[in-house]
């Protein structure tokens, strides 16, 4: 009998356990923590991911400016492990979940933002790595092991996504089905200017695929065809209003150089000679605005307004002489009056006008096709030029106010600037010989691709480096400064952690550079 009654009391109190499960679970639930977060300001995160700052590695492994201190880094191309975007992308898949709970339809604003959001950080990875998991990736722990798709196919998927976000985002012009975009700071949620930037960024992919023109599955030629021959199904960007562009905001989001680094990082980095040296060869004004004459060149008939007073170093210099040149003058720094002066300088282009004219020059140039809405080759790349002068404010004929740090002045100063007034005429500088578009030649195409390297400075991430990479176009400065055996590096290597965590996917992606992470390897697109 007491065996019984101990038997019955413990079955009793497990059933109130089993009843009381649910009673518990809402118990531990923490009511004052979020359990789940609007896309749109998911989307807000990921945008801001989107913002490439200037003032760090890739401007130095785009030679656009150099550092000569080496406590806080070098100009070596050794590169280690690319960029790592997978949490951000895990975001994006997040927002895309969140907005289905919210009631919205399969397809709506933030699935179809998800798309470009995708297109644009997995084909990023793929431009520095080679291959990279994309299809299984994003699983979490049901998949731990993802393998790693082919830059083909990466790409591939990429211009399929790119393709479905135009279409949606013309539907949703017109129609709040999908409903309604919140949490972008670039554009106000305004789909039409995000569906040209859709457009205009695959463009760019288009472009980086070059040496891939006559692959018959992707149908480079026809693609980028499509695009610019018709604005009306694929509306790309028309003027410079179309930019994506990140605007510094004090005190919240600084520009990277600002009166705060100024005594630390002014005399630390300097211009590189592949930037200084192809605007003082083509006379260009935009150097008096983006650098400062080399104190020890302004003497005698050398005034601070002429294009001899500008130099910059070979990346390729070692550290220590270039730190000892540069602080006894000799070559020229960034321009100080425009990056450090305030703490907003200049917005920073993602994906821009002027980039695209290039880029449509360059495609016409290479016979894709024959003419756009603006015109033939020359039309675009005069509008490049002409988009990047008007960036740094540069009329079409006037004058510039250049401001240069003083020879004796010291960062205590009130006004440590001087002040000069500077003529400026775009046909006298156009119509020079090294500037005039030589046609659809090899001497046209250097042309347009020299151009773009001056409009993407400290703009645009490591485009020009990738520009450099497939074309050669400018040339780089190479020497033991930069290492790697005096050698660009062709790509980033893949994370450390993928040795371990995912070791066979990772040993079947190397053998492609010959079973080393070679960071000279050859990667898909470059063949």
């Amino acid at each position: 009998m007491k065996k019984y009654i101990v038997f019955s009391l413990i079955t009793v109190l497990v059933i109130a356990l089993m009843s009381s499960c649910s009673d518990f679970d809402d118990l531990k639930q923490n009511v004052n923590v979020p359990n789940s977060v609007p896309s749109s300001l998911l989307l807000n995160n990921v945008l801001y991911s989107l913002h490439d700052a200037p003032f760090g590695t890739n401007e130095r492994r785009s030679q656009h400016f150099l550092i000569n201190y080496d406590y806080y880094g070098n100009n070596r191309y050794d590169f280690g492990a690319g960029d790592n975007y997978y949490t951000t992308l895990k975001n994006v898949v997040k927002m895309e979940e969140e907005a289905i709970k919210l009631g919205l339809p399969e397809k709506n604003v933030y699935s179809t933002m998800g798309k470009f959001l995708k297109a644009y950080y997995f084909s990023k990875m793929s431009l520095q790595m080679g291959d990279i998991p994309m299809k299984e990736a994003l699983k979490g722990v049901d998949n731990l092991t993802p393998k790693y798709d082919t830059q083909k196919e990466i790409f591939q998927q990429c211009f399929t996504w790119l393709e479905e976000a135009n279409t949606e985002l013309a539907t949703f012009q017109t129609s709040t089905v999908g409903g309604t975009l919140n949490g972008d700071f670039y554009f106000n949620n305004d789909l039409s200017k995000w569906q040209k930037v859709v457009n205009t960024f695959r463009l760019r992919l288009l472009i980086h695929l070059s040496k891939k023109s006559d692959d018959v599955d992707l149908k480079i030629k026809n693609q980028f065809g499509n695009i610019v021959t018709n604005p009306t199904k694929y509306p790309i960007m028309t003027s410079v209003a179309d930019d994506l562009k990140f605007v510094y905001v004090y005190p919240t989001n600084n520009y990277p150089n600002n009166p705060g680094n100024f005594g630390f990082d002014a005399l630390r980095n300097n211009t590189s000679d592949t930037y200084v040296g192809l605007l003082t060869k083509l006379k260009d004004p935009r150097v008096f605005l983006t650098c400062e004459p080399a104190k020890a060149l302004v003497t005698g008939a050398t005034t601070a307004t002429s294009f001899d007073a500008f130099k910059g170093a070979n990346a390729g210099e070692d550290l220590g002489i270039m730190y000892n040149k540069t602080n006894s003058g000799q070559y020229s720094l960034l321009n100080r009056y425009r990056y450090y002066r305030t703490y907003t300088a200049e917005p920073s282009l993602e994906i821009s006008y002027q980039e695209m004219c290039f880029n449509i020059a360059e495609a016409i140039n290479r016979g894709w096709i024959t003419t756009g809405s603006l015109g033939n080759a020359e039309d675009y790349y005069k509008a490049g030029i002409k988009a990047s002068m008007a960036f740094y404010q540069i009329p079409e004929t006037g004058s510039i106010t250049a401001h240069f740090f003083k020879q004796s002045a010291s960062i205590s100063d009130t006004d440590p600037y001087d002040e000069y007034v500077i003529p400026v005429d775009f046909t006298t500088y156009y119509n020079q010989t090294e500037v005039k578009y030589a046609g659809n030649t090899t001497d046209g195409l250097k042309q347009i691709l020299e151009q773009k390297y001056l409009a993407l400075f400290r703009h645009g991430g490591l485009e020009s480096y990738f520009t450099y990479r497939r074309t050669g176009i400018p040339t780089f400065g190479t020497g033991p400064g930069t290492g790697n055996n005096q050698q660009i590096a062709k790509r980033f290597q893949y994370f450390s952690s993928e040795k371990t965590a995912n070791a066979t996917n990772y040993n079947q992606a190397v053998t492609q550079f010959g079973g080393n992470d070679d960071i000279n390897g050859v990667m898909w697109i470059l063949k």
